[in-house]
């Protein structure tokens, strides 16, 4: 954050307007706040947080009374301050709540708190707001902190900086967090541990897949795998050296297995073609017997004939 300018009218001591130009007094890198007391040292630091935050610090917050008893009476109190937040440069224009004489009559009426907010964009002020709540959302989440915690860490008014190192680690945490915008940091903490978490669990179901596809390896080639011990890198690399030796051993087995297979193949196929010769042979055979004994059959009935025609002779000669 970067002040360029304030302007306070009727605020605080100040019954007329003062402007302070701050780009001026940084010219050198550092300026002083000096002078006697009730000079208006703390007014200065109260309007930068009043135009900031719409309160100023401690009990002069709680008093209600920031316009100057001693401004004429129908002056508006008002501050405006220009500065950079996070290379973004605002103007902000505030003026509490106060009572203001009557325009017709006597007496007084109440004049609510305003506040309006500019941004130069592009060479010239834009409007961005004059609702106070939106005011205070933008100004808070540009800064990172609250009322409470800039005075703590920016004002440092009457050194009432100790009270945040009296306040406890987690106050302490919140405020620097929210200081040093390290929401980042935690939220690459937070995916670092997801990440922990994740990659445990990964670890757990590969050491599981890695038992059960031993345990198959080890029944397939009748072996023992090494027993699960710690540290698990050294049991995993022992784990490897006997899967790697026994994939080997059984490549070697396979390749004996086929050998084994192709000479079991070319036995059955001149097994399969002896058998089919001796199939043909055999019906050869059978053929062959059919044929001697039709044969034998024609001979027989040929003598009969025979024996048949000697006698037709000697019929038809008698």
């Amino acid at each position: 954050m970067r002040l360029h300018s304030l302007t306070a009218t009727a605020f605080g001591p100040f019954a007329e307007t003062v402007t302070v130009d701050f780009d001026a007094l940084t010219g050198a890198g550092l300026f002083l706040l000096s002078g006697a007391t009730g000079a208006g040292k703390t007014s200065i630091l109260d309007a930068v947080a009043f135009a900031l935050y719409g309160a100023v610090p401690g009990d002069r917050n709680d008093a209600k009374r920031l316009r100057s008893d001693h401004a004429p009476a129908g002056l508006s109190p008002e501050v405006t301050l220009e500065l950079t937040i996070s290379a973004r440069r605002l103007r902000i224009r505030r003026s509490p709540a106060w009572q203001r004489p009557k325009r017709r009559g006597n007496g007084v009426t109440v004049q609510q708190a305003s506040v309006v907010i500019h941004e130069f964009i592009d060479g010239r002020w834009t409007p961005r707001t004059t609702r106070l709540d939106e005011a205070g959302h933008l100004v808070s989440d540009l800064l990172g902190m609250n009322l409470h915690q800039f005075c703590q860490v920016a004002l440092l008014p009457q050194g009432r900086f100790q009270a945040l190192l009296r306040s406890g680690s987690e106050e302490r945490q919140r405020l620097l967090q929210r200081l040093f915008r390290t929401e980042r940091f935690a939220d690459i903490e937070r995916w670092l541990a997801q990440q922990r978490r994740a990659t445990r669990r990964s670890a757990d179901e590969a050491r599981e897949q890695q038992l059960v596809l031993a345990h198959q390896l080890g029944e397939a080639t009748r072996s023992e795998p090494p027993t699960e011990r710690t540290p698990h890198e050294e049991w995993a690399a022992e784990l490897s050296e006997w899967a790697s030796a026994t994939t080997v051993e059984a490549h070697r087995a396979v390749r004996r297995a086929r050998r084994g297979v192709r000479a079991s193949a070319a036995a059955l196929e001149a097994a399969t073609s002896a058998h089919a010769g001796q199939q043909r042979l055999e019906a050869l055979q059978n053929a062959f017997n059919d044929a001697h004994t039709l044969l034998r059959q024609i001979a027989d009935f040929g003598s009969a004939a025979d024996d048949d025609r000697v006698r037709l002779a000697r019929a038809r000669s008698a």
